[in-house]
């Protein structure tokens, strides 16, 4: 047989039997430019409408899939050995670079993208801290085993060992780390709640691994570590309801009837914007004190938020009622007077605030000074409600005060003002009392009220005068028809 013969048989034996490295680099050749192609299409997609997953993507498109691609070429295409330092660092950037994304990918879809008020939402950062520090050590064990082929007993042996040292080191932070681990269990208090530690009131705005940041209402941020928190003791103002209850304390004369004081408060509590009607206001009589009854106000609010305003609304307006309904907050010092003496201001003679509008002064007549009384309203506060009719006749001496009324859909709607030297109330206009508009306080007003009989023999007097009332005020009732049938 010639050379010629001998070569042509060879390579025709050759021809029939298939490269081992050729189908692995056809894989490759063809199924990353079409991986990469899919990828770039997914975000694409999505990057308008959930930009994390996005970035998710774009993590498998320009680390995964060029670290698996690296890894079959030098597995399969080279055919390095598998112990080799080079496939070993390979196949280890490939299954980092697979966790990391899958990280990414459980956050997007279990945490990131939860809507508002789920469970997702509400878990804990430290939680999914934890969660992904898990996930990195089961993963690192995994390569640590089957990429580099060691014995997981030896380095949780060594680690072990390590562990002590580095405990011993970190005693305080790992400390507030297992606090915030058994807080998290627990749930005693979770963001949004607010709390009461070490007489310091806030929100809860975040707990994290070693501290819970807590912001007060005067917008200061107090960081209290994990194990004071879960050692010591606080109050959770939020649990188990989000209804708030305050307790006031007032001291009033003992020349004041304790019904009638308790009567008064009670109204007060059941008229001021933020109080509760369920728990109902209560009002009680605590303390005979050496200067005054002591009387506690009880009043809940819907949420924390709320507590202060409401407060604050309720200490306002106790000056108001207190003057309006011939009470007294007695003065705690001890002085001696004499029968016709007092520490306080002698209240305001009608006399004098009738200067400004002489029209009024012969009602003021001697024999009818009981029948004529000055009443302080604060800001904000209801002086007559709509449909009602006021309780005599109520000059305005200061201040100014909205004419309100209801729309058919029930809203309020201001139909007129009152300022200084208008009046309402009083039997002035015949016709049914769901016509009268409600009049409410914009400023602090200060009203003379006289009884029905001073002012009708005023008006017997001033035909004249008792017509202007009278047109003013059917003018105001006709406005308030007009805004309840639009």
């Amino acid at each position: 047989m010639s050379a010629e013969s001998t070569i042509a048989m060879l390579a025709h034996d050759a021809l029939k039997q298939p490269l081992p490295n050729l189908w692995p680099a056809l894989a490759l050749a063809l199924g990353f430019p079409l991986l990469m192609l899919v990828l770039n299409e997914a975000i694409s997609g999505t990057a308008p409408r959930r930009p994390r997953l996005s970035r998710v993507l774009r993590s498998l498109r320009n680390l995964v899939a060029p670290a698996l691609a690296t890894d079959i070429f030098v597995r399969f295409v080279l055919e390095w050995p598998a112990d080799s330092t080079a496939v070993q660092l390979v196949s280890t950037v490939f299954w980092l670079s697979l966790l990391y994304a899958l990280l990414g990918f459980l956050n997007e879809i279990l945490f990131a993208s939860a809507d508002e008020g789920s469970w997702q939402a509400r878990v804990p950062t430290l939680f999914t801290d934890v969660l992904r520090i898990m996930l990195v050590a089961v993963g690192a064990t995994v390569i640590y085993s089957q990429v580099w082929g060691q014995e997981i007993e030896g380095a949780l042996t060594a680690l072990g060992l390590g562990s002590v040292v580095i405990g011993l080191a970190l005693q305080e932070p790992l400390g507030n780390l297992v606090s915030g681990l058994m807080l998290m269990f627990e749930r005693p208090v979770q963001v949004g709640d607010w709390v009461n530690v070490n007489d310091v009131t806030g929100k809860v705005i975040e707990i994290n691994w070693r501290s819970v940041h807590i912001q007060t209402p005067t917008r200061e941020l107090r960081i209290v570590p994990n194990v004071e928190l879960y050692k010591g003791a606080f109050s959770n103002l939020s649990r188990p309801t989000d209804v708030r209850t305050e307790t006031l304390e007032i001291g009033l004369s003992y020349d004041d009837a304790p019904n009638r004081v308790k009567a008064v408060l009670t109204e007060l509590l059941l008229t001021t914007p933020g109080v509760l009607r369920e728990p109902g206001p209560l009002v009680r009589t605590v303390n005979y004190a050496d200067f005054s009854i002591i009387y506690r106000l009880i009043f809940s609010v819907a949420r924390q938020e709320e507590l202060h305003a409401t407060r604050d609304a309720i200490m306002t307006r106790l000056w108001y009622v207190v003057r309006r309904e011939g009470l007294t907050i007695p003065y705690p010092i001890a002085m001696e007077y004499a029968p016709d003496e007092s520490p306080s201001r002698p209240a305001p003679q009608p006399s004098a605030l009738l200067h400004a509008h002489p029209r009024f002064r012969p009602a003021l007549r001697e024999d009818r000074a009981e029948q004529v009384r000055v009443m302080d309203y604060a800001a904000g506060e209801t002086i007559q409600h709509a449909g009602q009719r006021f309780e005599g006749f109520a000059l305005v001496v200061h201040g100014r005060a909205q004419l309100l009324t209801f729309d058919p859909q029930g809203a309020p709607a201001v139909v007129g003002e009152l300022g200084p030297g208008d009046c309402f109330g009083g039997q002035l206009r015949a016709g049914s009392a769901l016509d009268e508009p409600g009049v409410v306080a914009i400023d602090d007003v200060r009203l003379m009220v006289f009884e029905h009989a001073a002012i009708a023999d005023l008006l017997n007097q001033a035909p004249g005068l008792a017509s202007e009332l009278g047109a003013a005020m059917e003018q105001r009732v006709k406005a308030a028809q007009a805004a309840r049938q639009i």
